[in-house]
């Protein structure tokens, strides 16, 4: 199927106010030929230098440079030497080690058995805003992913196997396709089990064929003004030629809160991960010619509990059902439509042969909402109200704490106006939406926003406390736009020479995820991004 791609704004602000460095008058200072000499990089820090080959003072030369050393990084550079013919690769890190979502994830990964039940349920997913071949390669990708993680040390008694099944629900049981697919993942009470990330990043430092560099971040790309053709990156200070190809692993952007207001009109958002994902990698694509897609998207977000002072997530992990034990209000005292965080994850809390479409909850961030799944933008602050039953039933989890208040996690009043005032929302509104709350609650049905009855508790029983909420995410999914090849393209479709991406650099997921999918696309696409180089190699 097509795709209709239509220019996002705020890319073409960024575009036009600063413009693409053309022309070879911004060749590198020193002009030396190419070669090893040692000569000291010039124009340091300005992102797409555009200097042909012969203008480029060369630090340092290998045949393919990855950016990033999470999952897909290290899988590109993995399939590089394994499958080719000694081609030399380097990767570079931002930071001292890897700080993306790669080495905190749980690194579940998608897998199917045959091609075209995969692609039937991708292309329900994600059909709308990603063509069909990118769709298909990913779908190859998920058949192969099972033999892959054989090849590369993973052993089957290391694995918790999910396999796929009709009978399977996962995050979408009513399309019916979502048991076409399976999972697995390292099973973290088998001693011998190693995480993905753990077992790849000790392939690559071991491999002789691969140079690893951290606290190396990339400051710009490196592209020839005639062919546009991508030949290197300046990183930590140095100018770097890639004979064969340059490969952008270099995530999201979960930890600039800039690039996350204007993409996704959410302020205050706190990633769990991605300390070192702050877009880098997008201004650098940005300023040679890439085009964009999949801003909004990622798993994003739902308001999480934390402390007082808003610099601590309650809980590391998932941990969305205490909300069931109250009620959350933003800044004006009201409940709005993602009051309650019912989370469909994995295998549904909610029966399989129920119609999902009319309950309130979201997979990944992605809310119901009037029958359909979608981003919601979220308040930056917001505030989960109980009362003292609710406490006790455990809308506090007591093994973080068993006095909240002490430890700067909850504020308390002896009335809702004491709490109005101490969390400065409007003490009427705070009153009238408890007691429309209760009586919805003494019905046994919310008319407002239809929670599930079972999650309905009233707030009646004094003292009452409140938690402070803010909205969290795993990752972002935007980036530069990617082929069934793994090239990065530019706005008229056409593919920018030398410049590939996987991962969630750009992902493939731009409206519904799965879970798990992130960490299979990362293999997928560092292997076709790989390939995709290697294959260039060989008809040359």
């Amino acid at each position: 199927m097509g795709i209709n791609r239509e220019k996002d704004g705020s890319m073409d602000a960024l575009a036009s106010r600063r413009g693409f460095l053309k022309g070879a008058g911004a060749a590198l200072a020193g002009g030396a030929l190419l070669g090893l000499a040692g000569c000291a990089p010039s124009g340091a820090g300005a992102a797409g230098q555009n200097a042909g080959a012969g203008e480029v003072a060369w630090d340092e030369e290998y045949d393919v440079v990855v950016v990033g050393a999470g999952i897909a990084g290290l899988a590109t550079a993995v399939t590089i030497s394994r499958e080719g013919n000694g081609e030399s690769c380097l990767v570079i890190e931002k930071d001292a080690t890897p700080n993306g979502n790669s080495p905190f994830c749980a690194g579940y990964m998608l897998y199917a058995d045959d091609v075209e039940d995969a692609y039937e349920y991708m292309n329900w997913l994600t059909g709308d805003c990603t063509p069909e071949d990118v769709l298909r390669a990913y779908a190859e990708g998920l058949v192969e992913n099972r033999d892959w993680s054989r090849s590369i040390g993973i052993e089957d008694e290391w694995i918790i196997l999910d396999e796929p099944g009709a009978d399977k629900t996962y995050e979408y049981p009513e399309t019916g396709l979502s048991g076409n697919i399976g999972m697995f993942h390292h099973d973290p009470e088998n001693p011998s089990a190693k995480h993905i990330h753990t077992l790849l990043l000790e392939q690559v430092t071991a491999d002789k064929t691969i140079t690893y560099k951290t606290s190396c971040p990339l400051e710009s790309l490196i592209q020839d003004p005639d062919t546009k053709e991508i030949i290197g990156v300046e990183a930590g200070g140095k100018n770097i030629r890639a004979l064969k190809g340059v490969v952008m692993c270099c995530g999201g952007f979960e930890s600039n809160q800039e690039m996350l207001f204007n993409y996704t009109g959410v302020a205050g958002a706190f990633p769990y991960a991605g300390a070192a994902n702050t877009g880098d990698g997008h201004k650098a694509c940005a300023k040679i010619g890439a085009d964009f897609w999949h801003m909004h998207a990622g798993a994003s977000y739902w308001l999480a509990c934390r402390n007082r002072e808003n610099t601590e997530f309650i809980s590391r992990v998932f941990s969305f059902t205490t909300k069931k034990h109250g009620i959350t209000v933003g800044a004006n005292g009201r409940r709005f439509y993602q009051d309650y965080d019912g989370a469909c994850l994995l295998y549904n809390e909610t029966p399989a042969d129920s119609n999902l479409s009319t309950n309130v909850g979201y997979r990944h961030g992605i809310t119901q909402f009037g029958g359909e799944w979608t981003h919601l933008p979220l308040p930056s602050k917001a505030w989960f109200v109980f009362d003292t039953a609710g406490l006790a039933a455990g809308a506090f989890p007591a093994e973080v704490s068993s006095d909240p208040v002490a430890d700067g996690w909850a504020y308390v009043g002896d009335s809702l106006e004491d709490l109005a005032a101490q969390i400065e929302v409007p003490a009427d509104e705070l009153r009238e939406t408890v007691n429309v709350w209760n009586g919805f609650c003494e019905e046994g049905k919310d008319i407002a926003f239809f929670r599930p009855a079972d999650t309905m508790t009233k707030i009646s029983e004094p003292p009452f406390y409140a938690m402070l909420c803010a909205p969290a995410l795993l990752n972002t999914d935007g980036g530069p736009v990617r082929s069934a090849n793994a090239e990065i393209l530019n706005p008229d479709g056409e593919s920018i020479g030398g410049l590939y991406s996987a991962g969630e650099f750009g992902s493939i997921w731009g409206h519904r995820y799965n879970g798990a999918g992130n960490v299979a696309e990362c293999v997928i696409f560092g292997r076709i991004a790989a390939r995709s180089i290697l294959s260039q190699a060989v008809d040359a």
